[in-house]
């Protein structure tokens, strides 16, 4: 009867139900324990642009400069999930190192070392090596030099005063290139034209004697520059331009300004383009004096007062 139960239908069914059951949880365990990784064996790859590159160095005895400090890092992994994160700078594990604690004074050429890349990811550097100059650490004081192209000042204007937040700033860098620096420029920075009186932040660079710019730490690094600027001018008219109906019970509208003439000023070509200005008053309704302020304006230049008085006098029929 034993035999017979072994190999009935009903045995042959229940032993397959078993085995599939045991099947079924074994792939559940195995796709957990693999969850995030790829199922179907894909490459996941990216790559990573301007990566920071950290110097090891005696900062206390050397400066360095001449060098590129970031570099290109390709990435390939079997898991989406860590790309995603490395990708992203806020979550990235890894970074780039130089070692220079070694290293003497001179141009040094060293390996680019990727440091903390998760297990599961291969990288790739690009350049794989860094080329530095390393000089004997050396300060100085130097003053400010504030700079302002000639194009950017509208035809005909001049500057009055220029104001910095700090006059002198403490210089660091190589012992030879401290002695290179011929200024410490704060000039304005290239998309202000002004047309007005200008007021900003601006980045300070040590150049040499032809304008170039040197390596040099400063500090601080920026300053705060105001600029006062004279725009030519001249004097003009006002005239007064009466709008609206007159009344009937009227033959006339006498007029009268606080201000015979007003002060324009602006660029040369759009002062050249205006002789005078309008006050321009609307007489309608108009039947007993009364004083009225007019807006003046002029195309393409400022005007000051740029409001005047003007009385209006009714003359009776």
């Amino acid at each position: 009867m034993k035999n017979n139960f072994f190999a009935s239908k009903l045995f042959t069914i229940l032993a397959s139900i078993f085995f599939a059951v045991i099947l079924f949880f074994n792939a559940s365990s195995v796709a957990l324990r693999n969850q995030g990784n790829s199922t179907t064996g894909e490459v996941y790859a990216t790559t990573i642009s301007n990566v920071p590159i950290e110097l090891k160095y005696n900062t206390d005895e050397y400066f360095a400069s001449g060098y590129n400090n970031t570099a290109n890092v390709y990435l390939t992994s079997y898991n989406r999930v860590q790309i995603n994160t490395e990708e992203n700078p806020d979550s990235r594990n890894f970074y780039l190192v130089v070692d220079l604690s070694n290293a003497r004074e001179g141009t040094v050429t060293m390996p680019v070392r990727i440091q903390q890349l998760p297990n599961g990811i291969n990288a790739q550097i690009e350049p794989t090596t860094l080329t530095v100059r390393l000089e004997k650490k050396a300060s100085a004081e130097f003053n400010v030099t504030p700079v302002i192209e000639e194009a950017q000042l509208p035809e005909g204007f001049k500057v009055n005063d220029i104001n910095l937040s700090q006059e002198k700033v403490k210089v660091t860098a190589g012992e030879t290139s401290i002695k290179q620096i011929h200024a410490i420029q704060a000039a304005l920075p290239s998309d202000a034209y002004l047309n007005d009186d200008y007021s900003g932040t601006v980045t300070l660079h040590a150049v040499d004697a032809d304008g170039k710019l040197l390596p040099a730490q400063i500090n601080p690094a920026t300053v705060q520059m105001k600029v006062s600027v004279e725009k030519p001018s001249k004097t003009v008219p006002v005239h007064v331009k009466k709008t609206g109906k007159l009344d009937q019970s009227l033959s006339d509208i006498k007029t009268s300004l606080s201000h015979k003439t007003v002060t324009i000023s602006g660029e040369q070509s759009a002062l050249d383009k205006v002789d005078s200005v309008d006050a321009t008053v609307n007489i309608s309704g108009v039947t007993q004096k009364e004083t009225v302020n007019v807006d003046i304006q002029a195309a393409g230049v400022s005007v000051k007062p740029s409001q005047v008085e003007v009385t209006l006098t009714p003359v009776k029929k």
